[in-house]
């Protein structure tokens, strides 16, 4: 057992340093049982360039597996500007968002695969701390029970050879330089590949940015291209149907002009016929005799026996081109009519205002005629020298009549004065721009704001004057006094 322990034991297991950890052992290299100091997996830092490899994870130039990597200090390749376009930032954005879903993903897919490793390399570790421990034990068993058994056999104390040191420290020297060149042989072609697998991402991230601005480039010049003769066409087809628009209005208004002018035609031969009939019927009517001249010429004679006379009767027949004609006649009566009315009613309106103007205008110059000098030789012209009893008749009369008069006179002054007060008092609140309104409705000018109220409520006034149920009575009662004159001259005339 002690030649199988020396031996590397054939009948124990052979460990392969496929992670750099342990070196193949080859036939006839002896191992010894000497324990070896356990060493744990340290952070391996390889720098080449700038570049750390280790346990943290960091693969980069200033930064991670993340937005700022596979370039140079960190920096990410610069957009393009597209001019603001928001669905290529969208899109943009994410790709990298998926980019770095995967890239983080690669990295907790690598962090697992160290730590399992570095699981698998301590279990490892200690295994072979305890075979070695379990070697040495059964060595030192083995040892002093042979040494027991040939003790007893032979009788005398026998002394079992150990391992000389020399080749000890020979067999730690070869393991140590197995171990070291495993370790350099694995840490170089795990930093070779790791550094395979960088100058692929980066390849890759290259190619695919360079790859995708490419086809963005190129659907923003085929969309430039093709939005050109669709911007053209559509410019194209709205001036069309702007046109076709336009002249669809003037298609429809030539049609109602063309069925006015139709309709107008229609009007105007309708027109014409009846002109033409009312003339020749103008001309009947006037060519014929009326009935009085008739009979005041005309002896009454029997007529002749072969001719038969026409006599008026009250039920007679006419045509429909007669009654057309009397409806017609009737409708010009009618029209004329409601124009004479509208132009009685404008003149009385107009005599009105003239009548109320005229008392103003009175009003107004009753001081003035006092003061003005006369022209005695018209004044003397216009007097009339009779008798001295005509004189005194007609004084009486006179009086009479200027005592009516001014009753009268007096009368009316004092209806005007109660009508212009209420009218002032409506007007009193007004200002400037109704009062303006009022001047152009009245057919005066504008001057002043108290003198266009005055003015305005003396206009009022003399229409309510005029309008006045007192009026009305007064204007009835010279009616019956008139009435009553006519009376009394027609019975004078017929007594004489």
């Amino acid at each position: 057992m002690a030649a199988r322990i020396r031996e590397g034991g054939s009948g124990g297991p052979s460990w392969s340093g496929s992670n750099g950890i342990l070196a193949v052992l080859g036939q006839g290299v002896s191992t010894s049982n000497a324990i070896v100091p356990y060493q744990g997996p340290q952070g391996r830092n390889y720098g080449g360039n700038g570049e750390s490899l280790n346990d943290g994870g960091s693969f980069n130039n200033g930064g991670g597996y993340n937005r700022g990597s596979y370039n140079n200090n960190g920096q990410r390749y610069s957009r393009p500007w597209t001019g603001g376009n928001k669905d290529w930032d969208r899109e943009y954005d994410r790709d990298e968002r998926e980019q770095r879903t995967r890239e983080n993903a690669k990295l907790l897919v690598l962090e697992e695969e160290k730590k399992k490793l570095q699981a698998e390399e301590e279990k490892r570790v200690q295994a072979t701390k305890d075979r070695e421990q379990q070697e040495a034990r059964l060595g030192r068993i083995v040892r002093t029970s042979v040494k027991a058994v040939c003790e007893s056999a032979l009788g005398r104390k026998v002394d079992i050879p150990e391992d000389d040191d020399n080749e000890v420290a020979k067999l730690r020297k070869e393991l140590e330089e197995l171990r070291a060149k495993s370790q350099d042989n694995s840490s170089e072609s795990h930093l070779e590949a790791l550094r395979k697998e960088k100058d692929a991402l980066l390849k890759r991230n290259q190619e695919s940015d360079e790859e995708r601005l490419r086809k963005e480039i190129a659907e923003l010049k085929s969309r430039k291209e093709q939005d050109k003769p669709a911007c053209e066409g559509k410019d194209v087809i709205m001036v069309l149907q702007l046109q076709i628009k336009e002249l669809g209005v003037f298609r429809s208004a030539l049609k109602e002009k063309n069925a006015e002018v139709s309709a107008l035609k229609s009007e105007n031969k309708h027109l014409r016929k009846d002109v033409s009939e009312l003339r020749e019927e103008f001309v009947n009517i006037k060519g014929k005799w009326a009935v009085e001249e008739v009979t005041g010429n005309s002896p009454l004679e029997e007529p002749a026996r072969g001719k038969q006379r026409a006599d008026p009767s009250p039920t007679a027949m006419y045509t429909p081109k007669d009654l057309e004609a009397l409806q017609k006649a009737y409708k010009a009566a009618l029209q004329s009519k409601e124009m004479a009315l509208k132009e009685a009613k404008m003149l009385k309106e107009r005599m009105t205002r003239m009548g109320a103007s005229r008392i103003r205008i009175s009003t107004h110059r009753t001081t003035a005629r006092k003061t003005m000098p006369r022209n005695l030789r018209t004044s003397f012209q216009a007097v009339d020298v009779g008798s001295d009893d005509d004189r005194g008749d007609k004084g009486g009369d006179n009086r009479k009549a200027r005592t009516s008069v001014d009753v009268a006179h007096n009368l009316k002054v004092a209806k005007m004065a109660g009508f212009c007060e209420t009218r002032l008092k409506e007007i009193r609140q007004a200002k400037k721009a109704d009062m303006e309104t009022a001047c152009v409705d009245e057919g005066i000018t504008y001057i002043k704001l108290d003198q266009a109220k005055a003015d305005v409520a003396e206009i009022r006034a003399s229409c309510d004057y005029a309008d006045s149920i007192w009026l009305k009575e007064r204007e009835k009662g010279q009616d019956d006094d008139q009435d009553q004159h006519y009376a009394t001259s027609t019975e004078e005339v017929g007594e004489e």
